[in-house]
């Protein structure tokens, strides 16, 4: 029997793997500001959710012609850098929303519910991230990936204001993995436990948890 020139040597989990050539790619071109897109504001971007909405706008390359950055009296002036643009945050106040198109909340309960109805008169999309619509008869509680026909006749562009709310972070996650098995077989009823993060008490209570796990 011939033997092997080159006899197999085993490999483990620890061999190290060898080293892939990358090649050096330019820049990539931003897409995002568009003359055609919406014109876009994001109330409480002070904030750690604020802070991720742009984080998303960012990596999906949201289009937009226009994009105005929120918060309260107290954060106004903050300058904030946003695909290699500078942007000055603003006061928020009822005429922030002439000429937006979207606007996400993120700012809390209260301010939802005051100048979320004003931003819908003005025209705006207001996607609110608070629970104060969640309950409102009229106003669609909504996960794209879940019941988008939810949104029908809402549209940018028509100056057709509209209020959109979503559910609690928890509950997104879990109907993205309940929805497609209840679609099959019928779920009738689910006992669900949440361990959440100091994130979901806002920036605060994420540099409180810092300090705490520094001390």
């Amino acid at each position: 029997m011939a033997s092997l020139s080159h006899p197999l040597k085993p490999r483990f989990l620890s061999t190290p793997k060898p080293k892939l050539q990358t090649n050096k790619c330019p820049t990539k071109v931003r897409m995002s500001f568009q003359e055609s897109g919406p014109s876009i504001a994001v109330v409480g971007v002070t904030g750690a959710v604020g802070q991720e909405f742009l984080s998303v706008l960012s990596d999906r390359d949201f289009p937009y012609r226009s994009l105005k950055l929120l918060a309260s009296k107290r954060s106004a002036r903050k300058s904030i850098s946003f695909q290699d643009r500078t942007f000055t945050v603003q006061e928020l106040t009822a005429d922030s929303f002439d000429d937006v198109d979207i606007a996400l909340f993120s700012a809390g309960g209260s301010i939802s519910k005051q100048f979320g109805p004003i931003a819908a008169d003005k025209g705006a999309i207001v996607v609110d991230n608070s629970s104060a619509f969640r309950m409102v008869d009229g106003v669609p509680l909504v996960i794209p990936e879940v019941n988008p026909e939810a949104m029908a006749g809402i549209k940018i562009g028509n100056k057709k204001g509209a209020l959109i709310a979503n559910p609690n972070c928890s509950t997104i996650i879990c109907l993205m993995a309940a929805t497609p098995l209840h679609r099959h077989a019928k779920v009738t009823r689910m006992v669900v436990s949440t361990y959440q993060a100091a994130s979901g008490a806002g920036a605060a209570a994420m540099h409180e948890l810092e300090l705490q796990t520094r001390e």
